[in-house]
């Protein structure tokens, strides 16, 4: 009997474990905190040229990223030499003071007071939607197809800054939209993120605003959990007939997949992901199987997908079998990006081949 009473309470204990970490992963997913600098990386050396920081897993990226200080911002290239413990990559752009300081490693390269290196007339906005006025960010174009730009769960529109020179350049007005429980946003009613399943509607408000101030179609760019809203918007909105041509960059094309890929990342039993979904489920209503993008009616609307090989939360995998099975996408494969780095992996290809798309599908030949 008392071995019987002991293997109870470890069965009971090994559940109560299951559930805590599945209901911890749910609110990481469910409260959209954002990502809050870290300044935990030790700059060596910084000149005129070059930046001398801590080896880790993100600064011996290949690529163009950014580094946040408490009093500066700094652009890096490529990567001029390393050892075991530290890299030394070029130094792009700088600004304010980072010597003798730890830093935060970051992939939007453009945020804060460097939005203003991409020399563009970036005005503030507000959209009015279902839940209340939304900020936004708005850039000015001659064209009258308008870009709409939707960031991922755990980004700002600062994720989108990486798109805006050659969305500019090609003369497209942009406007880079916040979405229901954003900072600055209104907040849904139990707080919490439904991973697309609402938020899509926020972007249709966007996309109406958009009309009435006179575009006449549009072009939809989503990374991550936005190009799960891009989506959604597609499959579900009356105003999707306006949309031209649609950008994905690495999307939660399929969030069963997602939960199983984050489970696998931090090294959690597989049947942690199928807990974690049934509680996101309770918690929030929402049915995965209608955010599974591989079983909706896919829209025929031109489509330029990026995604990276690398990905360890959004598995490329899913966007092989996505692109394969619709004839309408342009698919590249980006080399050594993790996600949402496709840019950041190889920013003249990404660019170059954007730039492509562009003049292809909105008939850009005479810009």
């Amino acid at each position: 009997m008392f071995i019987e009473l002991i293997f109870l309470i470890l069965i009971l204990l090994v559940l109560i474990s299951i559930v805590g970490i599945s209901w911890y992963i749910s609110n990481r997913l469910l409260h959209r905190t954002g990502n809050s600098p870290s300044f935990r990386i030790p700059i060596t050396d910084i000149d005129t040229k070059t930046v001398t920081l801590q080896m880790t897993a993100n600064t011996k990226r290949p690529g163009v990223f950014g580094i946040t200080g408490v009093n500066g911002q700094v652009i890096v290239g490529s990567i001029l030499s390393s050892n075991s413990e530290t890299v030394t990559r070029e130094l792009i752009h700088s600004t304010g003071e980072l010597s003798n300081t730890k830093v935060a490693w970051n992939t939007t390269v453009y945020g804060g007071v460097l939005r203003d290196y991409l020399e563009l007339t970036i005005e503030d906005v507000r959209i009015p939607g279902a839940l209340g006025d939304m900020p936004a960010w708005f850039v000015p174009g001659k064209l009258s197809t308008w870009a709409i730009l939707v960031h991922g769960a755990t980004g700002t529109r600062e994720q989108s800054l990486r798109a805006f020179k050659t969305l500019a350049d090609v003369g497209l007005p942009i406007l880079a939209i916040t979405y229901r429980n954003d900072k600055g946003a209104p907040s849904s009613a139990d707080r919490l993120s439904h991973l697309g399943d609402t938020e899509w509607q926020d972007l249709e408000a966007s996309v109406k605003y958009a009309l009435a101030q006179g575009a006449q179609h549009l072009l939809l760019y989503g990374w991550s959990m936005g190009g799960s809203i891009v989506e959604t918007f597609l499959d579900r909105s009356s105003s999707a007939s306006a949309v031209q041509a649609v950008i994905l960059d690495s999307p939660l094309l399929n969030w069963h997949a997602t939960l199983g890929a984050l489970a696998k990342k931090n090294a959690l039993p597989s049947f942690i992901a199928w807990v974690t979904e049934k509680i996101i489920s309770m918690r929030t209503g929402i049915h995965f199987a209608a955010l599974d993008q591989m079983g909706q009616g896919q829209s025929q609307v031109p489509t330029l997908l990026f995604h990276g090989i690398n990905d360890t939360t959004a598995l490329i995998a899913i966007s092989d079998t996505f692109a394969a099975a619709h004839s309408n996408i342009t698919y590249h494969r980006i080399a050594e990006a993790e996600h949402t780095q496709c840019w950041n992996a190889n920013p003249e290809m990404y660019e170059t081949e954007l730039r492509a798309f562009l003049t292809q599908v909105l008939d850009l030949m005479t810009i």
